[in-house]
């Protein structure tokens, strides 16, 4: 069973007073922590280590995606995508 996906974006400000550029502030996957852990830090599909209070949770995708969250992520509609890409006129993946 795949869990639950949240989206995070990093906040522009993070914890210890450093700013972060608008093409750093990409939308990230992060599957939800499981019900009674409690992490240091959530992990994005693309190895991000996002530290509590460096990021925001969004209801709906906002900005840029994280291009290797969605390559990574199990989002099943994505990888109907990569199955369908080359009818497209896509590149194929080998």
């Amino acid at each position: 069973m795949t869990r639950a996906l949240i989206l995070v974006r990093l906040k522009p400000r993070q914890p210890d007073g450093s700013m972060i550029g608008e093409s750093r502030r990409t939308c990230h996957l992060v599957p939800t922590p499981e019900a009674d852990a409690m992490p240091q830090f959530l992990t994005a599909y693309c190895g991000l280590r996002i530290a509590p209070g460096s990021g925001e949770v969004l209801s709906s995708p906002v900005g840029m995606p994280c291009e290797p969250c969605l390559a990574c992520s199990p989002v099943v509609v994505l990888d109907l995508l990569r199955h369908v890409r080359p009818w497209l006129g896509g590149p194929v993946e080998r």
